[in-house]
């Protein structure tokens, strides 16, 4: 073989080589790796709150204190029980820290952030960026950006909780039930948080409950009818009997 045969030949190889590995790099993945994790979820909820103007002491649906925004979005996703009942990012703080599961390295997505030794909180989005309710509005920042100082993050473990990307199971209640909302609640077009909001029910609200459904997550969802007649959807583990 000529040495510019031979030559065509190495480079007919390097690109097929080439042409495989970028192949590889932008396959998608397999149906068996659909998944998303309850770090993904409580990402999705914090951003639907960006830029929700700052009122001490609330926490939604319109307006956040910094650990008023996490109680809602964790309450939202049935998490609550992950946090304090004080609702305190100083007491949470202490008990990550007492249990070791806070640290100044390592945060993953859906982890807490911490300042000032307790004084603000927010929830980690991951690459170096926080979602936080600030006296300017729930905004990201950086980690650092905060003129308040870094204390520590706080390890929820979502981040390796994963979620089957399941479709929607519904089955219809055999009868309406009267249910009451225990907080402050968004009426959504679907049973989802990221549907769209339709109006906010205020806390001891009744509603008359029509059918239920589980997401992916496997949350109850109900639809319900106010008492003005609009429909919607709500998440269920805010409804009391």
């Amino acid at each position: 073989m000529g040495q510019v045969s031979r030559l065509r030949v190495a480079a007919l190889a390097t690109l097929a080589s080439f042409s495989f590995s970028a192949v590889m790099a932008v396959a998608p993945p397999s149906a068996a790796a659909s998944s998303t994790t309850l770090a993904d979820r409580v990402i999705a909820d914090a951003m639907t709150h960006l830029n929700a103007p700052y009122v001490w002491g609330t926490d939604g649906p319109r307006t956040f204190d910094c650990s008023g925004l996490v109680f809602r979005v964790f309450a939202d996703n049935g998490l609550a029980g992950l946090l304090d009942d004080s609702h305190s990012a100083y007491t949470d703080y202490r008990i990550f820290l007492r249990e070791g599961r806070a640290s100044r390295t390592g945060g993953q997505p859906g982890d807490l952030v911490v300042y000032g030794g307790g004084s603000h909180v927010g929830i980690y989005l991951g690459n170096g960026r926080v979602i936080s309710a600030l006296v300017e509005g729930v905004k990201v920042t950086g980690v650092f950006a905060l003129t308040t100082p870094f204390t520590a993050f706080l390890h929820t473990g979502l981040s390796a909780r994963t979620v089957p990307d399941a479709t929607l199971s519904s089955y219809v209640r055999p009868s309406t039930a009267t249910r009451y909302t225990s907080v402050a609640v968004n009426l959504r077009s679907g049973p989802s948080l990221t549907s769209p909001r339709l109006t906010v029910l205020g806390a001891g609200t009744r509603v008359t409950a029509l059918r239920s459904t589980r997401d992916a997550a496997g949350r109850t969802w109900d639809e319900v009818r106010t008492p003005a007649g609009a429909v919607g959807w709500v998440a269920g583990w805010l409804l009391r009997a």
